[in-house]
């Protein structure tokens, strides 16, 4: 099998892993704030990918930049993305934050000035419908929380392209180590700000889960797939997670679809893919 397609798989199993972590993390909220569950996990994957690192001879002061500001990214966007997780349901939450993916060329452009696509801006469009739809699916308002996650995406997207820049030239396993363990740190502050409940069995049990798994594993995984696929691939295969995420709670949590939900959640992912089609044929 070749880099490429290992890449591929690897940012499939990312996608997927982080979609079913949807309703697990919401689960888990109920019983620990979400700035305390975003220390602890993000300080446990990052010790844990600062030791690999350092194993591996890969921590050079060259990564703290990069990965410093990747951190950042990851920290206002999965901050976003969890705090507005608590008002709403896991498989809108995904499909929100999967938004992402429609803004990276857009982020291209505002960071490269890469020409933005016909496909890109039909896309847009398409994924500005569906949003709608999808948030009107529940309360036919737009809730608070949506806008959050909106913001969530326009980090995620912003980190999707500088990850595609920085693994070029920067070891996969040292960048995923500095971003995560910042976004621990980062998250200190906040939690002690944060109210404080008994860390239960179930509640560490999924901090480790989400730690390892879905944070250090995957990092590790996006970083180094994204350094063989371009930004725009890695963008239509990491669409995926908004697809497990609905998955997981529909099965797992029983959530109930309607039919505004399942058009508007359709037009999203045809956007997604869409979007990071390109013009015209282009080399490799």
């Amino acid at each position: 099998m070749t880099k490429r397609a290992l890449a591929i798989a690897a940012l499939l199993l990312v996608a997927t892993a982080w979609g079913m972590s949807f309703t697990l993390v919401k689960n888990v909220l109920a019983q620990i704030a979400p700035e305390r569950f975003i220390m602890l996990r993000f300080l446990l994957a990052g010790s844990v990918l600062l030791a690999l690192a350092a194993m591996r001879r890969e921590l050079r002061r060259a990564v703290l930049f990069p990965g410093v500001t990747l951190g950042a990214l990851v920290f206002a966007g999965y901050w976003a993305q969890t705090r507005a997780l608590l008002f709403i349901s896991p498989s809108r939450s995904a499909f929100l934050t999967g938004l992402y993916v429609v803004m990276v060329p857009f982020a291209d452009w505002l960071l490269h000035r890469v020409r933005i696509s016909r496909l890109a801006w039909i896309g847009s469009v398409l994924a500005t419908i569906g949003m709608m739809l999808l948030v009107g699916a529940v309360d036919a308002s737009v809730h608070w929380a949506d806008l959050v996650t909106i913001f969530c995406a326009a980090c995620f997207a912003l980190h999707v392209v500088l990850s595609a820049k920085y693994t070029a030239t920067t070891p996969a396993t040292a960048l995923a180590a500095v971003q995560v363990f910042f976004v621990g740190i980062a998250a200190i502050i906040p939690a002690q700000f944060a109210a404080r409940a008994p860390v239960t069995t179930p509640i560490v049990a999924v901090i480790a889960f989400t730690a390892l798994v879905t944070t250090a594993l995957a990092f590790v995984f996006m970083m180094w797939g994204q350094a063989h696929v371009s930004a725009t691939e890695a963008a239509v295969i990491l669409a995926f997670e908004p697809v497990a995420a609905s998955i997981t709670s529909i099965v797992w949590d029983h959530e109930a679809i309607t039919i505004p939900f399942l058009c508007g959640a359709a037009l999203i992912l045809a956007a997604m893919v869409m979007s990071q089609i390109p013009s015209r044929p282009q080399p490799r």
